[in-house]
């Protein structure tokens, strides 16, 4: 496929991701159910993508992988249910650059786990970065919005372990059987947790549901499968970087459909962050490359 084409497709699915907070916006369901029904219409549309020959593709998963499919699982559940009640308590810019610090994690987690060593520009860029979320969270004490960025920040987190984990399997099992089967473990983390606090599992509005679905087909599917995709063809870094755009694509969704300007505080932290993950993103290639 021409560079011009997969770029085309890359610009697509992160405008598809950023839908995802304005869909989670629109429904009046609880956060763990918007979360479950989410990964379960995930799991149900890779397992479609994947054909006739996807049994056989679980068949072929060896148990230690299927052990990192769990772990994955796990920290997707635990991502979704905190990044999605974290819309209730902060606005959507606010949460989105909060959880889009996980390529911060990432870096980090290289840092002092793996013991890899950094150039200046990666270690100044995660800096920025943590200086603009500072700025951000330090304005949001002050307006009661706080706990929420705390909460998309924990998003962040648990889902750059989600990534950090998938790296070990995923180079060995297919993105739509992987897809699948981490979803459908979500599905079971998030299911009794819904049932624990007494959230109703059925009894939906057709709108409910159609929301449910569009969040799994649109920035599930065509969001991150796209992106999974172009790994492929591109370099992971471009594509790290690419989901940027998540944040401001999202940002101008949320003033065209619910009028949430950005403050002051959040369009410096903000630019301080992109800066700060597109200089460490972009540098730490070159690092590994020397």
């Amino acid at each position: 496929m021409k560079p011009v084409g997969i770029y085309l497709l890359i610009f697509f699915s992160v405008l598809c991701m950023a839908t995802s907070s304005i869909i989670i916006r629109y429904s009046d369901s609880p956060a763990m159910i918007i979360a479950l029904y989410r990964v379960v219409f995930t799991s149900i549309l890779a397992a479609s993508l994947g054909g006739t020959g996807i049994i056989n593709s679980f068949t072929k998963i060896n148990q230690r992988d299927y052990l990192y499919i769990v772990m994955a699982g796990i920290f997707l559940a635990l991502h979704f249910g905190f990044w999605i009640t974290s819309l209730n308590y902060t606005s959507i810019p606010s949460s989105v650059l909060f959880t889009n610090l996980q390529v911060i994690f990432v870096l980090l987690f290289s840092i002092f786990i793996l013991q890899e060593k950094v150039n200046s520009w990666v270690t100044g860029g995660i800096l920025v970065a943590i200086t603009g979320s500072a700025l951000i969270a330090g304005g949001d004490l002050a307006s009661g919005h706080f706990f929420g960025d705390m909460l998309a920040l924990a998003s962040g987190l648990f889902v750059a372990i989600y990534f950090i984990v998938g790296r070990q399997v995923r180079s060995r099992v297919d993105v739509w059987p992987y897809t699948s089967a981490v979803s459908a473990v979500a599905m079971l983390i998030l299911l009794p947790v819904a049932v624990l606090f007494d959230l109703p599992i059925t009894g939906y509005e057709m709108r409910e549901w159609l929301l449910f679905f569009l969040l799994a087909l649109g920035p599930g599917i065509a969001g991150h499968g796209i992106l999974n995709w172009a790994l492929k063809y591109v370099k992971a870094p471009v594509v790290s970087v690419s989901i940027l755009g998540e944040s401001v694509g999202a940002s101008i969704l949320a003033y065209i459909f619910f009028r949430e300007l950005l403050l002051w505080y959040q369009i410096i932290g903000g630019i301080f962050i992109l800066l700060g993950i597109y200089a460490a993103v972009t540098n730490e290639t070159k690092t590994k490359a020397a």
